[in-house]
C-alpha cells in the first residue's frame, strides 16, 4: 500500500495567519511617544511585518532616531505589546480550518520573540497544532550568540525532517527569500503587508489573494 507522506508548512505569523498589525502599531506609536517622538517626525509611516528595529530604521531618519532613543523605544514596545492582551490579534478567517488539515504538518518561524508569540498562541488555543515554533531567540544560549535570519531558521527548523517536503508561507519578501534559499516553494498571501508586485518580483512560486486559494495550492503541492 503507498504512503501519501504529509506536506510540512513553515507559516509566517504575523500579517499571514493572525492579523496583529492595530496592536503593533497601537504599542509602536505608545513606545514612540513615551521618547518624545510623534508621527509628524517620521520620513515614512510605520509598516508592520519587519523587525521593530527595521521599522524604526525606515520610519525615522537617523538624525531624529539617536541610538540612545531607539533602544529606548524598543524597550518600551516590549513591554507595551508584550502585556497588551492581544484581543484585537485575530486570526485570518478560514486560516484554523488548514491548521486543522490532518493531511500537513505545521511549524511557525516568526520574528516575533518568544513571549509574545507564545501568548498569543495560547490565547488561540492553538499549541495542538504545531510540532514547532520558531522565534531569533529559539538558538540563542549565551550572550554571544547572534540572532539568526529566517533563512536560518527555516534550515534549523528543516533540519529535523531530512527528507520530508517542505513549503513555506508568508507575506512579506523576507518569507519568501527564506523558503527559496532552502529549496522549497514560497507562497506569498495578499492578506498581510506585502504587495503583488514586491512577491512576484523576489520569485513567489505561488500567490495567493484568500485563504481559500492557499487551500488548493496546498492540496497541488
Amino acid at each position: 500500500m503507498h504512503m501519501v507522506n504529509k506536506l510540512h508548512i513553515i507559516w509566517d505569523l504575523d500579517g499571514t495567519l493572525i492579523d496583529s498589525e492595530q496592536e503593533v502599531l497601537n504599542a509602536l506609536i505608545k513606545s514612540v511617544r513615551d521618547v518624545g517622538l510623534m508621527e509628524k517626525d517620521q520620513k515614512a509611516p510605520f509598516r508592520v511585518g519587519p523587525t521593530v528595529d527595521k521599522i524604526l530604521d525606515t520610519s525615522f531618519s537617523p538624525s531624529v532616531l539617536t541610538g540612545d532613543k531607539k533602544k529606548e523605544i524598543i524597550k518600551n514596545f516590549r513591554l507595551n505589546y508584550d502585556n497588551c492582551g492581544f484581543k484585537h490579534t485575530p486570526p485570518f478567517v478560514g486560516i484554523e480550518n488548514i491548521l486543522k488539515d490532518s493531511f500537513f504538518i505545521h511549524h511557525i518561524v516568526t520574528n516575533k520573540p518568544d513571549l509574545a508569540t507564545g501568548r498569543i498562541i495560547e490565547k488561540l488555543d492553538w499549541k495542538q497544532y504545531f510540532v514547532s515554533i520558531v522565534t531569533p531567540y529559539s538558538y540563542i544560549k549565551s550572550a554571544d550568540d547572534k540572532r539568526k535570519t529566517k533563512t536560518e531558521l527555516f534550515a534549523l527548523c528543516m533540519s529535523d525532517y531530512p527528507d520530508e517536503k517542505f513549503v513555506g508561507i508568508g507575506d512579506m519578501e523576507t518569507d519568501a527569500k527564506a523558503a527559496l534559499d532552502n529549496n522549497i516553494p514560497a507562497i506569498g498571501v495578499l492578506w498581510g503587508t506585502g504587495t503583488r508586485e514586491e512577491l512576484e518580483k523576489c520569485g513567489c512560486t505561488y500567490i495567493a489573494e484568500t485563504v481559500e486559494d492557499l487551500r488548493i495550492i496546498l492540496k497541488e503541492c
